[in-house]
């Protein structure tokens, strides 16, 4: 699933591609995922220029200005296309499998599909009241009164929670954790504050490093997963850079990689 650093290159490329480009048209495959009515959408949208895209938590925010945006989230294998609209644009769209929504622009087209048909599109969602990991609303004393707030939950469900942070998935939580050294079955409320300051500040600066490797590795990607670049959420890897093996277990029901360097708490 993408992540936030993930999203933070998706919505930068994108943007570059389709900036200030009016909207033209709009497509519904699967009505299902795109709950508001096809016709209410191009009476709301068409003709209008794409003035951002913006990211909060897991989801790319594409603005057309006076408050009316697409929403959309990937879930686990979702995938965004942008093909030329050129005279073979609508074999190109065809050609794309699993398609879910799709944004005419005046030269190019952009297509959401996934495979298992969860990626969803939402017009004028509601306003998120949880801080993204990037927000200035994340601060210290929100993260530690959270916390006290919920002393007998795992750390790492703690992270990947959206209702607490958005933003944060499997990996990322696990890289966060190593590069805090906590054991990822820890109870959020018997880690030490010292060490929770740490790992809130391993929150920011493991997603800063990840954008700033993610531009160097795939530079133009808008889909997808750059994974290599990870130092303990890495099936290539068998032991990390300090030398401990990586160990792979459910937890929080999800496959999380560790190392015995992490305390437990």
């Amino acid at each position: 699933m993408p992540e936030l650093p993930d999203l933070e290159i998706f919505k930068t490329n994108a943007f570059n591609r389709l900036s200030s480009k009016r909207l033209i048209g709009i497509e519904v495959f699967n009505l299902k995922k795109v709950i508001t009515p096809k016709q209410t959408l191009i009476d709301q949208l068409v003709n209008r220029d794409l003035l951002s895209i913006n990211r909060i938590g897991k989801e790319l925010i594409f603005d057309f200005g006076d408050q009316r945006v697409i929403a959309a989230h990937f879930m686990l294998n979702g995938k965004m296309s942008i093909v030329k609209e050129i005279e073979t644009s609508e074999k190109e769209i065809a050609a794309i499998k699993f398609k879910i929504f799709a944004m005419r622009f005046e030269q190019e087209s952009i297509v959401f599909s996934d495979r298992d048909y969860l990626c969803n599109i939402k017009y004028m969602p509601p306003r998120a009241k949880t801080p993204d990991a990037f927000d200035d609303a994340f601060t210290w004393e929100y993260f530690l009164r959270i916390a006290k707030r919920k002393p007998m939950m795992n750390v790492k469900a703690f992270l990947i929670d959206q209702k607490i942070v958005k933003g944060i998935g499997n990996a990322y939580a696990d890289e966060i954790l190593w590069d805090a050294r906590i054991s990822p079955r820890s109870m959020i409320g018997k880690i030490p504050e010292e060490n929770l300051k740490a790992l809130y500040h391993s929150i920011h600066s493991v997603l800063t490093d990840a954008i700033d490797k993610i531009k160097l590795i795939s530079p133009d990607i808008i889909s997808g997963e750059e994974r290599s670049f990870l130092r303990v959420h890495n099936k290539a890897l068998e032991e990390t850079e300090t030398g401990y093996p990586i160990i792979i277990e459910k937890i929080a029901s999800k496959t999380t990689y560790y190392t015995k360097e992490q305390i437990f708490y």
